[in-house]
């Protein structure tokens, strides 16, 4: 059961010219453990959830068993149920009442019967070490961060995919559950299928790897064996992965005469082993050596170095590790659009212009020529923020559709029959208000993608200075709308975040981006939750910071200058604002 990839690469969302990936080409077999590595940003994740069917490839062909892993823009459904995807943080995918249903929800795609069902939650739990904490009827959010996180991979691990994807599977872990998970992996080796392991983690992962893939910047800077690439360290030290400690200190022990790396061993015990045969060896061969000369004070002198001194000295610069290394090269490019050039001040006022504008409207010809201006607004925005646009807005057209309908409904009563009727002149009235909303929504998210939140901040600022000096207290204003901004573009990248979480938890051959309505519960709940907790976790730096006791909230605004396109863009928007109060009388 192959797994390929055939010169696969993958453009950034927003930036079509910038590649995730470039040029790839892989071959997975059945019955191996893999191991990717690479500094943050170079391409882990991305090639996980290439191989999983998350994301199409942007040029390239994927297959399993030489069959193609998409056809017509989505993964069929058999393909999807022979792949397995633990993602990062998987505690957060939790939504049900108990553990069972938890597991029902990632089994359900497979048609067990009952008993099977059963036998599969009791082997994942027992494979992670959860079966003191399991009980049916449990809550999942009844249990500690680290037993909700093993419970999520357990939920993967019971559906018992052919090829096991998984993305920093010890992250969060404590020792103990790493330990579980590391005997399972070893087990699984022998029953079927493969694993491919992005991890940091090579202390833990790599004596069981029977391969290390190293990224960098999306392309494969090394592949070969653990073995040979600790061997020949220089290319994890070129793509600022971090060494193996054993490595390291194997390295450290072969240039003072102690080798053991020949031997292959990649894991503590068995290093410690090597070490101390090692070292007792080299005393057997100082016992039978030449008899030491004798000291001037006769004391006997040996004229090696001590094995203990052999283990302080320096490491070389290209042989150390190169820990936490730096982000991405590529970070996203500015726009060059009119939009991201602006002042925020003037962006502000465009804003309110357009906001004002649209509530002054009490017609539908009057909401139609609003709607042209906000329209126009989106001409120049990146892709990926015009994709987040039609995600948060998609939810919202619905909402609207269904509010109109259900306005219109009429309850009444003629003779002894009941009879439901359709009031046009209600339902055009509720879509008139529900309208008006939807473009003020359409305003609100084109000045949040449009204006990066500090130089917002910077905005509202100036804005605000004016009402501190009449001494109006300003500063939990300026907070609510600030966040609220924040909010908007936070919830675009959630929605997404969860959307591939339900696709490969619940199998759904549909396309990239979309969700099936059955699965909005296993969406809705933990997106919620999610949000809240990035919620407190705002509420709490801002309290560090003693936010909302000090003057000087919103930062500085001498960096903010107005040109001539600023002044051309206020003086637009002051005429549109004018078009559209007379167009209201």
């Amino acid at each position: 059961m192959p797994l390929t990839l055939h010169n696969v690469s993958v453009a950034a969302p927003d930036e079509p010219n910038r590649r995730l990936l470039s040029e790839v080409n892989l071959t997975f077999e059945d019955g191996t453990i893999t191991l990717l590595v690479g500094h943050t940003g170079s391409g882990k994740s991305t090639l996980l959830h290439l191989l999983a069917g998350m994301r199409p490839p942007s040029s390239g062909d994927i297959r399993l068993d030489d069959e193609p892993l998409w056809r017509r823009n989505r993964v069929t459904r058999p393909f999807l149920l022979r792949l397995g995807l633990t993602f990062q943080f998987p505690e957060q995918q939790l939504f049900a009442r108990s553990l069972r249903q938890e597991f029902g929800y990632s089994l359900r795609p497979y048609g067990l019967t009952v008993m099977e069902k059963e036998r599969r939650i009791q082997s994942a739990c027992e494979d992670l070490g959860l079966g003191a904490a399991f009980d049916p009827d449990r809550s999942p959010f009844a249990l500690s961060g680290g037993q909700r996180r093993r419970l999520a991979l357990a939920t993967t691990i019971a559906t018992s995919p052919d090829w096991l994807l998984m993305d920093e599977p010890t992250a969060g872990l404590e020792s103990a559950a790493a330990k579980e998970l590391l005997r399972y992996v070893q087990a699984r080796r022998a029953a079927k299928g493969g694993m491919i392991i992005a991890t940091h983690d090579l202390d833990l992962f790599l004596p069981l790897a029977d391969r290390v893939i190293v990224l960098d910047h999306g392309t494969i800077a090394a592949d070969g064996t653990p073995a040979a690439l600790c061997g020949n360290p220089e290319p994890f030290v070129q793509a600022g992965v971090g060494l193996p400690s054993c490595v390291l200190l194997s390295h450290a022990l072969a240039r003072n005469g102690i080798a053991v790396m020949d031997e292959g061993k990649l894991s503590p015990e068995d290093l410690a082993d090597a070490i101390a045969e090692r070292l007792k060896e080299r005393r057997r061969v100082a016992v039978k050596s030449a008899l030491p000369e004798e000291h001037p004070d006769g004391i006997p002198q040996i004229e090696s170095q001590s094995d203990e001194s052999a283990l302080h000295v320096p490491l070389p610069p290209q042989s150390q590790a190169a820990g936490l290394s730096q982000e991405g090269a590529h970070p996203p490019a500015a726009a060059n659009s009119l939009w991201y050039r602006l002042d925020p001040r003037t962006k502000w006022l465009l804003y309110l212009f357009i906001v004002i504008g649209t509530m002054l409207q009490s017609s539908w010809l009057g909401l139609a020529c609003a709607a042209l201006p906000i329209a126009a607004a989106y001409i120049g925005l990146s892709r990926s923020a015009l994709l987040g646009a039609a995600k948060l807005l998609k939810p919202l057209a619905w909402f609207m559709l269904i509010s109109v309908g259900l306005a219109g409904l009429e309850w009444t009563v003629s003779g002894s029959f009941p009879f439901v009727g359709f009031s046009l002149e209600h339902s055009l009235a509720t879509g008139l208000n529900v309208f008006r909303l939807f473009l003020i929504t359409l305003a609100s998210y084109w000045f949040a993608a449009a204006t990066p939140y500090g130089r917002m901040v910077q905005g509202l600022a100036w804005g605000l200075g004016y009402a501190k000096r009449l001494r109006l207290r300003t500063d939990s204003f300026a907070l609510a709308v600030s966040l609220m901004f924040k909010f908007i573009p936070m919830i675009v990248r959630e929605w997404q975040r969860f959307s591939d979480i339900v696709r490969a938890r619940g199998k759904a051959a549909v396309r990239p981006g979309a969700v099936r309505g059955r699965d909005m519960p296993a969406l809705v709940v933990p997106l919620l939750l999610a949000l809240f907790h990035r919620a407190e976790e705002i509420t709490s730096a801002l309290e560090m910071k003693k936010i909302g006791r000090r003057t000087a909230l919103l930062g500085h605004t001498d960096s903010l200058r107005l040109t001539r396109a600023d002044g051309i863009a206020i003086i637009s928007g002051i005429l549109l604002l004018a078009g559209l109060a007379v167009l209201r009388g």
